[in-house]
């Protein structure tokens, strides 16, 4: 297949195709917001599978979009650079997926718009090298079963256990000693509550570990982050690369579970509001401000961080908490963030904003990559750890 001039392809990868639809894949909008930010930019951008590459040919079946037509199936050359936003939800859809990424990269070395963390363990271990985020850092413990969990819950009346890894609060377990036995709060797989009570510790545990199977958890304290009147809440800042390569703020929003949740997550039910007026509703207009600019420090920081140690990123949702006493702590960084926050907030420019910055940062590394004297192009030099 011919390219059209010197323009540049970038491929956005989903990772479950649905058959018989078009277009067969979620986050429609967003995915309509990527292919208009290409079009302003000169590049052209297509969703695709990695599955649906033709080593023969070089080229991938995948769809484009424009305000005239809609969505349209075709034949593209293989990406020039990769924007990745593959979910996944079973370990057979992933392992045929990451078979199908490398023989991908093994017929074109097309680089990743940001390289993902591994797990948050991960994300723990890089944060905890920059000593002024290490006091926002909740003390954690990775376990890989029960009998872990109820030792700490000897010594500790609340703990709070999740995933290595997974999103939007599937698989959290808020774990606790009443003075009938043990309770048990969580989220399932499917991202429904449970609620459950035992009256032996072998039962509890019994269910703990089996609610655990064989995924690797983390362990921290329970922090104090609900409101006065119950409700499970954090900040969820979206920080990200600009169409000069460098990172800003986007916006933020103050996210509060519903009633009973122990999680805040939007996708568990939960509703968006002005991070201005929840925090001095929490604790008053002056507080709020001193909060607030430490939020702004530690979303300044983070990004460099975690950086210089994963290599190259282009966006990150950074979910942080205040407890009762005030003190704020890092809670999560999603290299695959949402952006429903701002459509929940009806700050539709933001969303706008929020939706196009990944592929403007695209275009800005597209158009400033080197190629080698093959012809080939160079990858980017990898960034030195924090010592």
């Amino acid at each position: 297949m011919k390219r059209q001039n010197s323009r540049h392809y970038i491929g956005v990868m989903a990772g479950e195709f649905r058959s018989g639809q078009i277009p067969p894949f979620g986050e429609t909008r967003f995915h309509e917001s990527l292919c208009a930010a290409g079009h302003s930019c000169g590049a052209e951008v297509f969703v695709f599978s990695p599955q649906d590459v033709n080593e023969a040919e070089m080229t991938v079946e995948g769809y484009g979009w424009s305000p005239e037509g809609g969505w349209e199936k075709r034949l593209y050359p293989l990406p020039d650079l990769i924007y990745d936003r593959a979910f996944f939800s079973s370990k057979t859809s992933y392992e045929a997926h990451r078979q199908a990424v490398r023989r991908l990269c093994s017929l074109k070395q097309a680089p990743y718009l940001g390289y993902g963390l591994k797990s948050k363990w991960e994300m723990l271990h890089f944060l905890r090298r920059d000593p002024v985020l290490r006091p926002y850092l909740p003390r954690t413990v990775k376990i890989s079963g029960p009998e872990e969990a109820v030792r700490q819950l000897r010594q500790e009346k609340r703990i709070f256990l999740k995933p290595v890894s997974g999103s939007q609060g599937k698989g959290t377990v808020l774990a606790e000693r009443t003075g009938h036995g043990w309770r048990v709060r969580a989220r399932d797989p499917a991202n429904q509550p449970v609620d459950l009570e035992f009256a032996r510790e072998a039962g509890f545990v019994q269910w703990l570990g089996g609610f655990m199977g064989r995924r690797p958890y983390l362990m921290q304290p329970y922090l104090e982050l609900a409101a006065p009147s119950g409700e499970a809440w954090d900040i969820r800042a979206l920080v990200q690369k600009n169409g000069r390569g460098l990172w800003e703020l986007t916006g933020m929003g103050a996210r509060v579970g519903a009633s009973g949740s122990m999680t805040s997550n939007l996708h568990g039910g939960g509703s968006a509001v002005e991070v201005d007026e929840w925090l001095s509703q929490q604790f008053g207009s002056a507080r709020a401000a001193e909060l607030l600019e430490t939020m702004r420090m530690l979303v300044r920081r983070i990004p460099a961080a975690l950086e210089a140690c994963n290599g190259r990123m282009a966006e990150l949702g950074l979910d942080l908490g205040v407890d009762r006493e005030g003190q704020v702590w890092i809670i999560e960084a999603n290299t695959k963030p949402g952006r429903s926050i701002f459509r929940k907030l009806g700050q539709e420019k933001l969303l706008l904003q929020a939706e196009r910055n990944p592929i403007a940062y695209a275009c800005y590394i597209l158009s400033r990559t080197s190629l080698r004297p093959d012809g080939k192009q160079a990858r980017p030099k990898p960034l030195i750890c924090i010592p």
